[in-house]
């Protein structure tokens, strides 16, 4: 029998450990059919609905301060908007118009209701569109888990209540564009094309990595090195002598240029630099007289780059002032508990893996492994732009969660993999039920601290 590094372990059927299912009744196994796959997505829509409600209206991140200008301006204007700080939409000129583009036609039909109106409906756009992200999700998960119900239930879960991915699956934001593009991406590789090797699947890849470019910067930055290892690992060790390992990355490559270059070149021509970032803005965190190889050998990065991974370690669990201060001793206390006995467990498996107790099932590594590298490419990368770019990003786990699966897979099946099986469904229980929890935490916060201190300082949006 094939066992599976998450699931089982090498024996006859008759010694399964109990709690673990047989790889027969896992391939039987019908999410569409299985009424706990929809009440964990019910939960999430109504999360992410009561969150559009209860967090103060114009008051997420640069919801009202930049994202609905942009709207606002591509409608009435019909251009971009200009490089000017004294207009309402030129803070946000340096994203890619197609996620504000796609909601213009919404605008419209809702801006005789006034600006408070629009902006709900807006919002309100959010939460089916993360629904759809969690189905591309989830299908890269069932994989992962070798469409092992129990485990995949347990990841999908913990994915679908994680409480920050609700800052994107509540608000108005390009990021849920971001999330679209990267799941579709990461499905379409890990899924739907794995088994393929034709030069379509890498100009589908390229293609939809250069439409995400046009809705955020930062997907060609996770996009193109996700195709490189997609590619690199399909094509073997000997790679680099596969003619056509060269000719699917030329075609991806092209496939996406031809559809954001223009971005990107604009971006060059107007601000100096690719994603119109630049030391004058004054962000950056090192003085912009010095270089960042003085900045490294003066040793002025270190103490930035250790602040960007605990800051970005803290905010990627939910929103930087989302739970209460008085919560912050007991709730990251078993946040790094949690993170703790994940990471032990990963551990774990990768040596049970390689004692040869369990190996992988067919499409499983794939479809655990991209996403991990995906969430990697995302931290170092945010690793970088907080300790050289822009300082704000120390505290922007939000940025990591278009590969959030590349979280929760190792940390759900981490822990499954330290706790014996009999215990397994209460501890991914008890797990997911935190993360609830936390949404509900992170609500109180808001609702007596959040909404009574933006109107008290700023008003009502209208």
């Amino acid at each position: 029998m094939e066992a599976t590094f998450t699931v089982s372990e090498a024996r006859p059927p008759e010694q399964e450990p109990p709690g673990s299912e047989a790889p027969e009744a896992a391939r039987a196994w019908n999410p569409r059919r299985d009424p706990l796959v929809w009440a964990i997505l019910g939960v999430y829509f109504a999360l992410a609905i009561a969150s559009s409600f209860i967090h103060e209206l114009g008051y997420a991140a640069d919801e009202t301060s930049r994202h609905l200008p942009y709207v606002e301006w591509l409608y009435h204007e019909r251009t971009l908007p200009p490089d000017d700080p004294t207009v309402e939409a030129g803070a946000l000129e340096l994203h890619p118009p197609l996620y504000y583009a796609a909601l213009t036609p919404l605008y419209a039909f809702m801006e005789p209701y006034g600006r408070r109106a629009v902006l709900l409906a807006l919002r309100l756009t959010s939460p089916p569109l993360v629904l759809v992200v969690l189905l591309l999700w989830f299908a890269v998960i069932r994989r992962a888990c070798a469409n092992d119900r129990r485990a995949s239930l347990a990841v999908l879960a913990v994915t679908a209540w994680w409480p920050d991915l609700f800052v994107d699956a509540s608000m108005l934001t390009n990021d849920v564009g971001t999330l679209l593009a990267l799941s579709a991406l990461l499905y379409l590789i890990s899924v739907r094309h794995w088994e393929r090797r034709d030069l379509a699947s890498a100009v589908i890849w390229g293609a939809l990595v250069g439409i995400g470019g046009l809705v955020k910067t930062s997907v060609p930055v996770a996009g193109a090195p996700l195709i490189g290892i997609a590619l690199i690992w399909q094509h073997g060790k000997r790679f680099y002598r596969d003619g056509r390992f060269w000719t699917r990355g030329l075609l991806a490559a092209a496939a996406c240029l031809a559809i954001c270059g223009w971005w990107f070149a604009r971006n060059l021509e107007v601000h100096g630099s690719l994603t119109g970032v630049t030391p004058s803005l004054g962000f950056r965190p090192i003085p912009e007289a010095i270089s960042n190889f003085e900045a490294l050998t003066y040793g002025m990065v270190w103490p930035l780059v250790l602040r960007a991974i605990n800051g970005l370690w803290v905010s990627v669990f939910a929103g930087a002032v989302w739970f209460p201060d008085w919560s912050h001793a007991v709730v990251y206390t078993l946040l790094r508990i949690v993170t703790a006995a994940g990471i032990a467990g990963v551990l774990v498996g990768i040596w049970r893996l390689a004692k040869g107790r369990v190996r992988f099932a067919e499409g499983q590594a794939p479809a655990l492994l991209l996403p991990i590298a995906g969430f990697g490419v995302l931290y170092l990368s945010d690793i970088y732009v907080s300790t050289f770019i822009h300082m704000g990003f120390y505290q922007g786990g939000r940025y990591l969660l278009p590969f959030l699966p590349g979280l929760t897979l190792p940390l759900v099946l981490g822990i499954r993999q330290l706790v014996p099986p009999r215990w397994r469904v209460p501890a991914t229980v008890a797990l997911a039920v935190l993360f609830l929890c936390l949404n509900f935490l992170a609500w109180y916060h808001i609702i007596t601290y959040w909404n009574p201190y933006v109107l008290s300082t700023a008003g009502r949006f209208h």
